[in-house]
This record gives structure tokens, sequence and C-alpha cells, in this order.
């Protein structure tokens, strides 16, 4: 990224270079890939703030005039819990991890939800974030995070989790 040849004062040449003599490891040191990484992603992934308006007419079909339609596109931590699980990962100690993004609402441990497309609830084992690769337990998560969540055992990635069923 510009931002990251920039700051290291490398350009797409010296990168080409290393890659070409097999200097993997020198071009990690100069370049850190997770830097080029966080430096597109906090460029170009949109403030929930500014997507959510755009975004929940195309992902979501329930009804638009809805509180809860108006609650995610706010991005309203004190609304009803919508969930959409984008990844299911697994910790070898705490088994299942769910990710995605919260739309509104705020999660919380012990809170009971429902599974799109599922009969009953999950009872959520606990909330937490991602710090870089590490997964960090919190008490909880507000609308507009990317959450990891465990105990929901009937969720898979594209499901919505939600307060309301």
């Amino acid at each position: 990224s510009m931002p990251s040849m920039q700051r290291t004062g490398m350009d797409f040449g010296d990168i080409m270079e290393l890659e070409r003599a097999d200097k993997r490891q020198e071009l990690h040191e100069r370049t850190p890939l997770s830097d080029v990484v966080l430096d597109m992603v906090c460029e170009h992934f949109p403030n929930p703030i500014d997507a959510q308006p755009r975004r929940i007419p195309r992902i979501w079909r329930g009804d638009a005039d809805s509180e809860l339609a108006d609650t995610m596109r706010l991005v309203d931590e004190e609304g009803e819990v919508v969930l959409m699980v984008t990844d299911i990962g697994v910790d070898p100690h705490a088994g299942e991890i769910a990710a995605g993004r919260v739309f509104s609402g705020t999660l919380e441990k012990g809170q009971d939800l429902y599974v799109s497309g599922t009969a009953g609830t999950n009872r959520v084992q606990s909330v937490g974030i991602y710090m870089g690769g590490e997964r960090e337990e919190v008490d909880r998560v507000p609308a507009g995070n990317i959450a990891a969540v465990t105990g929901l055992k009937d969720a898979i990635a594209g499901s919505t989790v939600s307060s309301v069923e």
C-alpha cells in the first residue's frame, strides 16, 4: 500500500526484487504484511455509522420500516441484538467461535439468542473481540463492532443471530 511504502521507503520494485531473490524474511522485516493489510483496512473498511444505512437495505430482507431496521441503520447499541455471523472458527480450548458484525444491540455473556433457521435459542457463553490473531474476552460488545462469540452451537457462516425471533 502507498502509506506503507511511504513509511518504509520501499517501492514496488524493491518488493519484487526481494521476492525474486527469495529474501522473504528481509521483506517481512522491512515491511510486515500485517502493517500493509492494516493500512488497507483502515483506508477502505467503512465506518459502521456511515456504512450501515447503505448496507441494511441490501442485506436484510425484513420490514424496512420497522423499529428493528431503524436500530440496525443507526448502529444503536440500546436496540435488539442483531449479529451477522461471517465465520466459524475452532479454538482448542473454547470450541466453536462465531465471528461477525454486531449490527444493533449489545452482546453480553448469558444472553439467549435466536439463530435464524433453527428452533429455540442458544446461550452466549462468552463474548470477545480480536486483537490481531488473539481473541480477547470482554464483558460486552456493542453495535458496530466485530464480535467473537462462543455458545452459538446452531450458527453457521451467514446466520443472523438476534434477541428477537
